[in-house]
């Protein structure tokens, strides 16, 4: 199924990064960095699928330019310290084709930055040849400047803040979920934490207990097993970079062991849906038979034995129901005992 991710970061000069480098690294394009006088060519890499540059009403045609965009940025910031570029990451729905993932990247960058003032470079990765196959991603480089008819001007502090950042947040899961309703997927993301998604399918369990729906109140009980786990974690570019590489990095490892972990999770749930259908299965087969003997029982009866005979069904079934019950709590007290 999808999955939800989104991170932003500044690429600051502070850390010894470079906008043109970056831009360059991104896109795998070949850029020279006139700031530093040097030249980052990265057009060997491979698994960029496309790449594209998304501007603002006014901005000057220049500026539509990967290397005059990125060299000028590098131009206007004077300190050392400077805070040259917002990177943003997202995780794409695997279950798109190309085509759709492009267009809900498009859309989103639109609405949450271009509309802002913001000049955006999207570059839209593919999975490593070696690694989660499902792993379509986006890379989004921002300016941190307003652009007017000449150029850049001063710095936009409320681009910073907060509360943008969760509305980002909130907005891309609702434009990623837009496009899964639209084929049809089984499931949607979500941009907020595992504890309070996890709260909320309890909260949701109870709520089926109260109304009599326990097959509900199963599946919501399943769901808060899968969201009780940690998140993987989020190691930084420079472990990223030297795993890349074949250097194996205590970072890494700790993902590892984390995703590792998820797998364990996922694999639980996994058991636990097969049970859970295998259960109700045997319930409803159960119940049709039982059905089928009433009707014969009715066939040319006397009807004042009904109240016997239907007596006699309902303590059937309620018996198979709490025959299958009884094996699914043994089924998952036997795996709770497992590390989550």
């Amino acid at each position: 199924m999808a999955i939800y991710h989104f991170s932003a970061k500044m690429i600051s000069r502070s850390t010894g990064r470079s906008a043109v480098a970056a831009a360059a690294y991104r896109t795998a394009e070949r850029i020279e960095d006139h700031r530093q006088g040097l030249e980052h060519d990265y057009s060997n890499r491979t698994g960029v699928l496309s790449s594209e540059i998304l501007v603002p009403e006014g901005t000057p045609d220049s500026l539509r330019d990967r290397a005059t965009l990125w060299n000028a940025v590098e131009a206007v910031e004077r300190r050392k310290d400077a805070q040259l570029a917002r990177e943003v990451t997202v995780a794409l729905p695997h279950e798109l084709d190309d085509a759709q993932r492009g267009e809900l990247v498009r859309s989103f960058v639109q609405a949450a930055f271009v509309d802002r003032g913001m000049i955006a470079d999207v570059a839209l990765h593919a999975p490593g040849k070696e690694g989660d196959q499902r792993n379509h991603h986006a890379h989004i480089m921002l300016t941190t400047r307003s652009i007017g008819a000449d150029g850049f001007e001063g710095k936009d502090r409320s681009w910073n803040s907060k509360e943008l950042l969760e509305d980002w947040r909130g907005s891309w899961a609702d434009h990623a979920n837009s496009y899964l309703r639209e084929i049809e997927a089984a499931r949607e993301i979500d941009h907020r934490s595992l504890e309070a998604q996890r709260d909320e399918k309890l909260d949701l369990k109870e709520q089926a207990h109260e109304r009599g729906d326990e097959k509900a109140a199963h599946e919501l009980e399943i769901e808060a097993v899968e969201l009780d786990r940690d998140p993987l974690p989020d190691i930084g570019w420079k472990a990223w970079g030297m795993e890349r590489r074949g250097i194996q990095t205590a970072a890494g490892d700790l993902w590892r062991e984390a995703r590792g972990r998820l797998d364990d999770v996922r694999e639980l749930v996994s058991g636990l849906r097969e049970r859970f259908a295998d259960t109700y299965a045997k319930v409803r087969d159960v119940a049709e038979q039982s059905l089928g003997g009433l009707a014969e029982a009715l066939r040319g009866a006397d009807f004042s034995g009904l109240k016997e005979v239907n007596d006699y069904v309902r303590n059937e079934e309620r018996e198979a129901e709490r025959s299958a019950e009884k094996e699914r709590d043994i089924g998952i007290d036997r795996e709770r005992g497992h590390s989550l």
